[in-house]
């Protein structure tokens, strides 16, 4: 079945191979990216190409996980052209590399900004929608890195990644019915209805 997905950071890199890969299956898929109208302009005329000439419905929207507005903004054009959002994936993220000494709080909170606290932002955006629908998917992309044996230097990446872990946000069940899409079982998000939910 088509789904309609969603997936942040994906001007680039794993976000966009992977944008490109659902999009092939045969899925709606929103690459979503800020400053489309800016520096990552290039990159929106790529998408479109590449939804030309693969015949494939690849979107480009902009949206900035640092802003909830921006947040709330791209979901909600996603649902009104839509009706229905199927698939969030949390991909975008930001590394430093260096010594852990060398770095000043700020870019220590910008980092954690954009990797811990940006899918909060989502979630916040987009749960409302699969909670009514009763039903949807939540990925977190996260890195082998916060198992260790990784290069040094990457200190405040790794912590970072290892706080994102999607296993720290999903301790409780909100699955109303099993998910269609494979992964381990306690990585699976699947929202039931509001009147259903744990409350906190």
């Amino acid at each position: 079945m088509k789904k309609i997905i969603i997936i942040t950071g994906a001007s680039s890199g794993f976000g966009a191979l992977t944008a490109r890969a659902l999009a092939k299956t045969g899925h709606t898929v929103y690459a979503s990216m800020r400053e489309t109208k800016g520096r990552n302009a290039p990159q929106v005329e790529e998408a479109k190409k590449f939804a030309k000439d693969n015949d494939v419905d690849l979107r480009a929207i902009e949206l900035d996980v640092s802003s909830q507005e921006s947040c709330d903004a791209a979901i909600q054009e996603i649902i009104t052209k839509n009706g229905r959002l199927d698939v969030v994936i949390h991909n975008a993220g930001h590394m430093v590399f260096g010594p852990a000494e060398a770095f000043t709080t700020e870019p220590y909170a910008e980092l954690y900004d954009i990797n811990v606290l940006s899918p909060q932002r989502m979630n916040r955006s987009a749960l409302p929608q699969l909670r009514k629908q009763g039903q949807g998917l939540v990925v977190w992309v996260s890195s082998t890195s916060t198992r260790g044996g990784t290069p040094p230097y990457l200190a405040p990446y790794i912590a970072a990644k290892a706080a994102s872990h999607p296993r720290l946000f999903l301790r409780t069940p909100t699955l109303k019915k099993p998910s269609p899409w494979p992964s381990p079982p306690d990585l699976r998000t699947v929202v039931r209805p509001a009147s259903q939910a744990p409350v906190f």
